[in-house]
């Protein structure tokens, strides 16, 4: 973590994605007390707006029921994007996006994103050039339809402080990159709200390491004026940048850089945000 920062947020309840689980936990139906809780504090109604577009993908699950294998697996994740171009459409946020141009379409990935509002995984998500399928904590499965896209979509389920559950999902991860197909995972593991990065967790670079897929890391940047960790409401019409940096070809990486691959992304990651954060304060975003 950086120093000189006011860490207060880390332990107060009511002002990081904490809150959000005792909602949940609280609640014989999440979904309701979600709601609920939006209605009371957003007085714009954008936020209780954007969860009923959430609740309302639920109709196009009979249609992917009646589907099988891949086409049901394209059909769960043109469902998540739509959804998510729903989302940030809805919250009107400025978006850019920038080094799209860097990412092969033919070749597979594991991007590497910062996490430091609850809105920035859909506005990285929606941003993604080619099809990708979260690694995500499973309390996220709590609201039915949201589990259903996310189980659908080839999502990898982690259960933090569950070494076997941990064990299973890194597992997942293998599989599915050496099957070619894209991951995005937050190596931060929580929603951090200080300047610089919280220490990344163990493991999940790695899958690309052991793979041989490249390595992207990603930075959002403005998220968390549109939306502030243990916050139901959303400020609209907000500047967000979405940046994907030069892909890392794990190959090539030296013995020692694949030993600490953790260590060369956190680098990269921590230069994009500063950039992006000086960038930010000299143009008064």
């Amino acid at each position: 973590m950086e120093e000189n920062e006011d860490n207060s947020w880390f332990s107060d309840p009511t002002r990081n994605e904490t809150r959000y689980k005792i909602i949940i936990d609280n609640s014989r139906f999440p979904p309701f007390a979600l709601l609920r809780e939006s209605f009371r504090e957003d007085r714009t109604l954008l936020f209780p707006r954007m969860l009923l577009s959430t609740f309302w993908t639920a109709r196009r699950i009979p249609r992917a029921l009646i589907m099988r294998g891949e086409t049901r697996l394209r059909f769960a994740m043109d469902t998540m994007k739509l959804w998510a171009r729903t989302m940030v459409k809805m919250a009107r946020v400025r978006l850019e996006i920038r080094g799209a141009e860097r990412i092969d379409p033919a070749s597979t990935y594991l991007f590497a994103c910062n996490h430091s509002g609850p809105l920035d995984s859909v506005i990285a998500y929606m941003s993604l050039p080619p099809p990708a399928a979260f690694v995500v904590n499973v309390e996220l499965t709590t609201v039915p339809v949201v589990k259903y896209w996310i189980e659908k979509s080839g999502c990898v389920l982690v259960q933090q402080g569950d070494g076997e559950g941990e064990i299973r999902a890194f597992k997942s991860m293998l599989a599915k990159l050496k099957q070619g197909r894209n991951l995005l995972i937050f190596p931060e593991g929580y929603i951090y709200q200080g300047s610089g990065l919280a220490e990344f967790k163990r493991g999940g670079l790695y899958s690309a390491v052991f793979t041989g897929a490249s390595i992207v890391p990603m930075c959002v940047y403005g998220a968390q004026d549109v939306m502030h960790s243990g916050s139901l409401h959303v400020t609209p019409d907000q500047r967000v940048c979405v940046e994907f940096g030069e892909p890392i070809q794990t190959k090539n990486l030296s013995r020692d850089e694949r030993k600490n691959v953790e260590a060369v992304v956190f680098e990269r990651m921590l230069a994009m945000k500063r950039a992006l954060a000086a960038e930010w304060k000299c143009s008064g975003s």
